[in-house]
C-alpha cells in the first residue's frame, strides 16, 4: 500500500517533468518563469499580464527582460509601431490605447532608473557652481551658488536678494532651507544651519553644515528631450477655453528647445507674460501636434529682446501625445531612424560650416553677423515679436 502511494505521488511529478522537457513544456516553463519573476520584482498582476501580451506579440527570446531593460522595451515599442503602420492600424483606437499604456509604463521605468542613477543623497555630492536658493523663514529667499565643497562644510557665495539687504542679517547660527535643481534629475531641498568659520571671517561667503537628509522637492512626471523644432504660437484670450483644435492661419514663429508630453521650453522674440494661455502647433514625425496650455514662467533677455517660456500643456490629443512620446524615447523603426540621422548629420555639417565661416569672419572684423540657429542665446531674427496687447493679458 505504501508503494502505491509513492507511485501516485511520483507519476504526476514525472509527468510534469516530461512535459517541461517538450517544446510545449518549455513554453509553459517560460510562462511560469515570467510570472514568478514579475511577482518577485514587485509588479502587479495586471502589469505582468500586460507585459506578457507585449512579449508574445514581439516574440522576445527572454520575456523577463521587459521588467528591467529599457532598450528591450524600446525595441518592443518600435516593433509594435512598425507593425501598426504596415497594417494601417496606426490610428486605430486599440493601437493608441496600447501605446499609451506602454509609454506610461516606460516613463515609470525611466524615472526609476534615473532615480537610482542620478539621485543625490548627501550635500557632499553637490558640484561647484551649483546654483542654490536659500530660504530664511520669515525673511525671504536668497540666491547663491556653491564655491567650495569641503569635508567639513558646504561653502556658498554670500546670499543675494533683490528685496532684502543680505548684509544686514547675522547669518551665523541661522537655520535655513536650501533648494537646488540637479540637471537631468529633479529638485531637492535640505535643512541645515549656517556655521561659523573664523578663517573666512570678513569674506563674502557663508558655510553651511553638511547633511545626508535630502528630500526631492519636485519629482518629474515626464521625460524631456532636447530638440530644435520650429513651431507656431497662438495667443488665447483669458476667457476662452483651452482646446487642441487645429489653427488654419499662421501664428507667431517660435522655437521649441525642450519637449515632453506635459510641456515644452520655447524661445520667442519679444516679452512674454506669465500665466498667459497659448497654443503651440508644430510637426513631429509627419504628425501635426497641437498643444494648448499655460505659460508657467518667463525668462526675458532684454539685450536680445527674447523670451524663454516654460510652457505647461493642459490639452493634448492621445495620438499626438503618443507621437511626442515616440519622438522623446527615440523608438522609431530603424529605417526612419536612419533617415532622421542623415538629416541631423547634414544639419550638423551646416552648423559646423557656419561656425567655421563665423570664425574666419571674426578674424577680420570685430563683430560677426552669424547666429547659429540652434544656439538658444542667438537673436531670433525671423521670429515675430509678441504683439503689444500680449503684455496686458493677466
Amino acid at each position: 500500500m505504501y508503494i502505491l502511494y509513492v507511485f501516485l505521488i511520483l507519476i504526476p511529478i514525472l509527468a510534469v517533468v516530461a512535459l517541461l522537457l517538450t517544446e510545449r513544456g518549455g513554453s509553459l516553463k517560460k510562462t511560469i518563469n515570467f510570472f514568478t519573476s514579475g511577482f518577485d520584482l514587485g509588479f502587479k498582476l495586471s502589469q505582468i499580464l500586460f507585459l506578457w501580451k507585449i512579449a508574445r506579440q514581439t516574440e522576445l527570446d527572454d520575456p523577463t527582460s521587459l521588467f528591467w531593460s529599457l532598450p528591450v522595451l524600446d525595441k518592443s515599442i518600435a516593433e509594435i509601431v512598425q507593425r501598426a503602420r504596415q497594417t494601417g492600424m496606426e490610428n486605430d483606437e486599440s493601437t493608441q490605447r496600447l501605446l499609451s499604456r506602454l509609454y506610461a509604463f516606460r516613463t515609470k521605468m525611466e524615472l526609476e532608473h534615473s532615480k537610482k542613477k542620478l539621485g543625490v543623497e548627501s550635500t557632499r555630492d553637490l558640484l561647484i557652481n551649483q546654483k542654490v536658493r536659500i530660504l530664511l523663514r520669515g525673511i525671504g529667499v536668497f540666491s547663491s551658488r556653491v564655491v567650495r565643497n569641503t569635508s567639513k562644510a558646504l561653502v556658498l557665495d554670500y546670499p543675494a536678494s533683490p528685496t532684502v539687504l543680505a548684509t544686514s542679517i547675522k547669518w551665523v547660527g541661522k537655520d535655513v532651507s536650501i533648494y537646488f535643481w540637479r540637471q537631468d534629475d529633479a529638485g531637492y531641498v535640505f535643512e541645515t544651519t549656517i556655521t561659523p568659520d573664523p578663517v573666512s571671517d570678513g569674506k563674502a561667503i557663508i558655510h553651511v553644515a553638511h547633511t545626508n537628509s535630502l528630500i526631492r522637492s519636485q519629482k518629474r512626471k515626464s521625460i524631456r528631450a532636447k530638440c530644435t523644432l520650429n513651431a507656431q504660437m497662438y495667443l488665447i484670450k483669458p476667457e476662452d477655453e483651452l482646446e487642441s483644435l487645429l489653427e488654419p492661419e499662421p501664428g507667431m514663429k517660435c522655437r521649441i528647445e525642450d519637449l515632453s508630453e506635459d510641456g515644452a521650453m520655447v524661445y520667442i522674440g519679444g516679452k512674454a507674460v506669465k500665466n498667459m494661455k497659448i497654443k503651440l502647433q508644430f510637426m513631429v514625425h509627419d504628425v501635426l501636434i497641437v498643444m494648448a496650455g499655460i505659460i508657467r514662467a518667463v525668462e526675458f533677455n532684454e539685450d536680445l529682446n527674447q523670451s524663454r517660456i516654460h510652457f505647461e500643456c493642459e490639452e493634448l490629443n492621445p495620438r499626438m501625445k503618443n507621437s511626442i512620446l515616440t519622438f522623446v524615447y527615440n523608438v522609431l523603426p530603424e529605417e526612419e531612424k536612419q533617415e532622421l540621422d542623415a538629416i541631423r548629420l547634414t544639419e550638423e555639417d551646416g552648423l559646423a560650416n557656419a561656425e567655421s565661416a563665423e570664425s574666419e569672419y571674426t578674424e577680420g572684423s570685430e563683430e560677426s553677423p552669424l547666429f547659429p540657429e540652434n544656439d538658444p542665446e542667438s537673436v531670433l531674427d525671423e521670429m515675430q515679436d509678441l504683439p503689444d496687447f500680449a503684455t496686458d493679458i493677466r
